[in-house]
């Protein structure tokens, strides 16, 4: 089978998942929700050689694991962002395409490891983090996954606001 193929279908498999994290109202339901999907979309990253995408999901995960369990703070924010921008760089062979994946990472790091963030606001920075990797999806021949992103972005986006307005 095509691994062009296999891939899509795996961003398919995990950009569903991600969408379904849209209607969760508990902040540990979405981050296990984005857990399963960034690995799922890593596998896919991997068969397409996105590798500044890996390198973000593995950081994404490790993160939303911390955050699960309590162990977050500034600090622990700030050693992601250095972290995933130093290693968004040493592994990007995407030139400045391969850095939307480090901006949705830094994104979401800055409010997944604030222990006072709500619902919403994670839903917010995954909308606008989904937006990113849909144009990264693109340019690494992702097309199911670039596709998806744009809707599973509208979705989180329509979330948060109304979320935002039930509060």
């Amino acid at each position: 089978m095509n691994v062009i193929l296999v891939a899509n279908i795996l961003l398919i498999i995990g950009d569903i998942v991600l969408l379904a994290g849209a209607r969760f109202k508990e902040k540990k339901q979405i981050l296990y929700i984005q857990i399963l999907s960034m690995l799922i979309m890593s596998l896919a990253s991997l068969l397409l050689k996105g590798y500044s995408g890996i390198v973000q999901d593995v950081l994404g995960i490790i993160r939303n694991l911390l955050s699960i369990k309590g162990i977050t703070g500034k600090y622990l924010s700030y050693l992601f962002i250095v972290a995933s921008i130093v290693f968004g760089i040493l592994f990007n062979n995407l030139g400045f395409l391969g850095t939307l994946p480090i901006i949705a990472n830094v994104s979401q790091s800055l409010i997944v490891m604030d222990p006072k963030a709500k619902a919403w606001q994670i839903k917010l920075v995954s909308g606008l983090g989904c937006l990113c990797w849909g144009v990264y999806d693109y340019v690494i021949k992702a097309y199911a996954g670039a596709a998806i992103n744009v809707f599973t972005a509208l979705s989180y986006l329509y979330h948060a606001l109304k979320d935002k307005k039930e509060e």
